[in-house]
């Protein structure tokens, strides 16, 4: 838990031991600590404590001199030197994700802790983006919160003892992804050079049979094709979703079963395959006209991988004086 820039503890759910940090130094305090109660009493204050109120519920505390054993020159028990087994820590880490996110009302899914632990491997930067990314991308009321507590040196350890471990073997999402930023940031024509400019308009009248059919004429009378979007997953290419979030729930829904994992499934009586190399790369504005549309939290789920486009003020600069020679 993230009490200040210059603090953080959080209580080991296996004993009850805290672990904290205080200007740049770790200590460990054990149930047996004469100071325990202490500790626990701050902990449990802080805890029911708002993120954005911590800092001066912490001023008020030392101010009034409460728990002085915890702002004093108490000496805490030494931290040992870790001799577990690399599968040891990697459950340390995961039990310090579930705990980190406890105050947001969020359990970490066995989608989200497989593509969290890719991200660890990479790097801190890789981890602490997907996280702040899945939370916008959902448009949760606690967005800015994560993205306050990923700098601290709780989640830095979290990541330190995930990625200790290695990638797991087994990748569970392949088949979404997500640009998301404003117009003209590039996000979408990133996303149909990586398709080769397949790509479907989204709008919020689009059912998942409009997703799946194409409305043709056949010998005068109506009738359907397969879509696009069923060409690409018989054939294992990758399509662009454009204004992915505008779509309504039962089409998104729609789309959750097919980023699943699943090799085939039955639309209308007839089978669909889908194969390796299927992907889709959903494109949207978060924010239309002073409104946020999020996507729901099983979608956001399954993606691999969520990207923010911002234009840079070099960027900007060329809408003015244009492109040079070679860019």
């Amino acid at each position: 838990m993230r009490v200040s820039d210059s603090m953080t503890i959080t209580k080991r759910s296996s004993d009850g031991a805290f672990y904290g940090e205080r200007n740049n130094s770790a200590y460990v305090i054990e149930t047996s600590h004469a100071d325990y109660k202490a500790y626990d009493g701050f902990y449990n204050v802080m805890r029911a404590t708002p993120f954005v109120e911590r800092p001066s519920k912490l001023n008020e505390i030392m101010t009034d001199n409460l728990y002085p054993a915890i702002f004093g020159t108490v000496e805490a028990t030494a931290k040992p030197e870790d001799v577990r087994t690399p599968k040891e820590l990697l459950l340390e880490g995961i039990t310090k994700l579930m705990d980190f996110f406890t105050e947001f009302s969020f359990t970490p899914s066995f989608r989200f802790t497989n593509t969290f632990a890719y991200m660890c491997c990479e790097n801190l930067n890789r981890a602490q983006t997907y996280v702040r990314n899945y939370f916008a991308l959902m448009d949760s009321s606690y967005q800015k919160e994560v993205a306050e507590k990923i700098k601290s040196a709780e989640f830095k350890q979290i990541v330190k003892l995930v990625a200790q471990y290695g990638k797991p073997t087994t990748t569970i999402n392949t088949r979404f992804k997500v640009y998301f930023g404003s117009a003209g940031t590039g996000k979408t024509t990133l996303a149909q050079k990586e398709s080769d400019n397949r790509c479907i308009v989204c709008n919020s009248s689009m059912l998942p049979s409009d997703l799946m059919e194409d409305f043709i004429f056949k010998d005068g009378n109506p009738d359907f094709n397969p879509s696009l979007l069923w060409d690409c997953m018989e054939q294992g290419k990758t399509i662009v979703l454009d204004e992915i979030n505008l779509l309504p729930f039962d089409s998104l829904r729609f789309l959750q079963g097919i980023v699943d994992g699943k090799t085939e499934f039955y639309y209308k009586n007839r089978p669909v395959h889908i194969h390796d190399g299927f992907q889709i790369i959903g494109t949207m504005n978060l924010s239309l006209g002073g409104m946020t549309y999020g996507l729901p939290e099983p979608l956001v789920d399954r993606c691999s991988d969520a990207q923010e486009f911002i234009l840079s003020a070099e960027q900007l600069a060329t809408a003015i004086i244009g492109r040079e020679d070679g860019e």
